[in-house]
């Protein structure tokens, strides 16, 4: 019998995480983003990481059944085209379309083009895998958020994505929208854990070196992340008030440091607030996200 793979491509600022799902098999890799070189070297990059994955469904004599990218936005996940500008990551293409890349790769590795194809927004693709079976199953309203180089948000309401509801825009999403002397993005983000850090005079400064320290038992770099934390349940705050949502599950890398966040979210969402809405932290992001896309990638057949 002919195994039958799934390509995920989940791309963040920091991190390609590249997944081939056959069968209940998982094979994982990682690969810097180089997110801030040119337009050529980011579409050659990807173009070695593709061709390296078919490779091995050509290898394993299996068949295709899909393509899934789940991709930061602003993006035109229609079509394929990034309309990612002046967000520090991926700006070299604005305006490329993707999709037409991708279907070349294939081509070149005697793959058909019109294989099941998407882009879907990396928090979308995330949450749904995380709902149907992750930390949100069983709830009817989860908000997930993911903290990495940027803000992902997604509000499931019932199994639907929320959208222009609730006071959300009408993209669902969050982070552009205005908080304190900027936008959630600015503060919910790799760049506000570091903002905070350097209030706080600490010598390390990035999420990772901020864990280790935390680990070590370093309070200052623990009080860091409570106060991160702090401005996370602030800014929250009112999302929360309005959607009521059953629990908050939080992925992206920096979630990985939730128990020294947990207590400062819960201080800025508000006692009432805290108390009714459970915070939860994904097990394995990267393999919810990819899950969520070969659930698109279904629905579309």
């Amino acid at each position: 019998m002919t195994e039958e793979f799934y390509l995920c491509l989940d791309v963040g600022g920091t991190e390609i995480k590249v997944n081939l799902l056959h069968g209940n098999q998982v094979e994982c890799e990682k690969y810097p983003s180089h997110a801030e070189r040119e337009k050529l070297e980011i579409l050659a990059h990807f173009e070695s990481i593709v061709k390296r994955q078919l490779q091995v469904v050509q290898e394993q004599k299996g068949a295709l059944r899909g393509i899934g990218v789940a991709f930061p936005g602003p993006f035109d996940y229609d079509n394929g085209i990034s309309l990612i500008k002046g967000l520090r990551k991926y700006d070299a293409l604005y305006q490329v379309k993707l999709k037409s890349y991708f279907q070349k790769w294939l081509v070149d590795m005697d793959f058909p083009a019109n294989i099941p194809f998407l882009f879907e927004n990396d928090a979308v693709a995330f949450s749904i895998g995380e709902y149907i079976d992750g930390v949100g199953q069983h709830a009817d309203k989860v908000m997930f958020i993911m903290l990495g180089t940027g803000c992902g948000s997604t509000f499931i309401e019932k199994g639907e994505i929320v959208k222009n509801k609730y006071s959300l825009q009408e993209n669902g999403m969050i982070y552009q929208d205005p908080f304190l002397d900027g936008t959630i993005e600015d503060y919910l983000s790799a760049n506000g854990l570091k903002m905070v850090a350097r209030q706080m005079n600490m010598n390390e400064l990035d999420g990772l070196a901020l864990y280790q320290a935390s680990q070590k038992g370093s309070q200052k770099a623990q009080d860091v992340f409570y106060k991160f934390g702090y401005l996370i349940g602030t800014a929250l705050q009112r999302y929360v008030q309005s959607f009521q949502p059953d629990c908050i599950a939080f992925g992206g890398q920096i979630a990985g440091s939730m128990k020294w966040m947990k207590p400062g979210i819960q201080a800025g969402l508000g006692q009432e607030q805290s108390i009714r809405t459970k915070i939860k932290t994904s097990e394995n992001g990267t393999l919810s996200t990819c899950k969520g896309l070969v659930y698109l990638l279904n629905q579309k057949k």
